[in-house]
């Protein structure tokens, strides 16, 4: 069933993209790639709403903080405010209140539009993660099953049903819905798959299954040898990744830990001696530290392999 949200946005402005197609290719097979079962109008004009409506509520929000706590303060200058319009500046207050409102609302609209155009992007690139944290293991699975004499077919099919490989499964469901929904064949449904998933090495692996199956050839032994290429990738990818958490690590005692701890010894010793003013000291304590470490956390989570 269809979002009513963006149902009611495309009804709003969906006659305004769906002539852009052309203009918004990378934006559609960017859904593909994350399985988003959305066209791109109907997707961008939920974001032209979502855009408008954020516009709206931060205009209500800044016309708001304006009225409760009135308009900054700005002393005139000749730079900031030339001689010509000195015989307006009795409207000053009115006309800073209109800018900031402008301001506000403009950068709202902006952000919001351009969020929705990165989400893609950002939730592929996710996607290509942990496809190939798990296609390793898939593949081994693969190729065990193919050494017990399963038809490539009923392979696919087996890995589409078993949720435990994430978001590979989620790729061999397209491949199995192009075959028994679609009436593709094996090779033509790996092809399109191909074209539409977000990881190289996916994309790399089915195309040389491909080859194989067109030139008569058997993928057991295929599967046995990428079994083993990925296995020694992995471990390879898993060595790296610990030798640089290692170094984040280091770096994090060090811009984090003993940086800040020296530098609050200092402020205070300064502020005592009366050098030295206590607003520094705030900043390291409830500004530096934490959004350094929530930005090591984000930092250490998105390269984490997902194994």
């Amino acid at each position: 069933m269809a979002n009513p949200y963006f149902v009611l946005a495309y009804n709003l402005f969906g006659k305004h993209y769906e002539k852009k197609r052309i203009e918004y290719f990378g934006l559609r097979h960017d859904l593909l790639k994350n399985r988003i079962d959305m066209a791109f109008d109907v997707y961008m004009s939920g974001a032209l709403l979502s855009s408008i409506l954020s516009a709206l509520v931060a205009l209500i929000v800044i016309s708001f903080l304006l009225l409760v706590f009135g308009v900054p303060e700005v002393s005139p200058t000749r730079i900031m405010f030339p001689a010509w319009v000195a015989p307006y500046l009795q409207y000053k207050s009115l006309f800073l209140g209109i800018f900031f409102g402008i301001v506000v609302t403009v950068l709202a609209f902006g952000l919001v539009y351009k969020l929705f155009l990165l989400y893609p992007v950002i939730m592929a690139g996710d996607r290509k993660r942990r496809i190939d944290s798990m296609l390793p293991y898939a593949v081994n699975y693969m190729s065990a099953m193919s050494g017990a004499g399963v038809l490539p077919v009923d392979l696919f099919r087996s890995l589409a049903n078993n949720d435990i490989y994430g978001e590979m499964s989620v790729e061999c469901r397209y491949l199995v819905r192009d075959i028994e929904l679609l009436g593709h064949d094996l090779v033509t449904a790996m092809k399109n798959l191909s074209v539409t998933t977000p990881s190289p090495a996916l994309q790399d692996f089915l195309q040389g299954a491909i080859t194989v199956v067109t030139s008569g050839g058997h993928l057991e032994p295929y599967f046995q040898v990428k079994t083993e290429q990925y296995i020694m990738e992995n471990r390879q990818n898993q060595k790296e990744f610990l030798e640089t958490l290692g170094l984040l690590g280091e770096t994090y005692v060090t811009a984090f830990v003993a940086g800040p701890l020296f530098l609050v010894v200092v402020i205070s010793i300064m502020s005592i001696m009366g050098n030295a003013q206590l607003i520094f000291l705030y900043v390291i304590i409830y500004a530096l530290i934490p959004i350094g470490s929530i930005i090591y956390v984000v930092l250490i989570s998105t390269l984490t392999p997902e194994a």
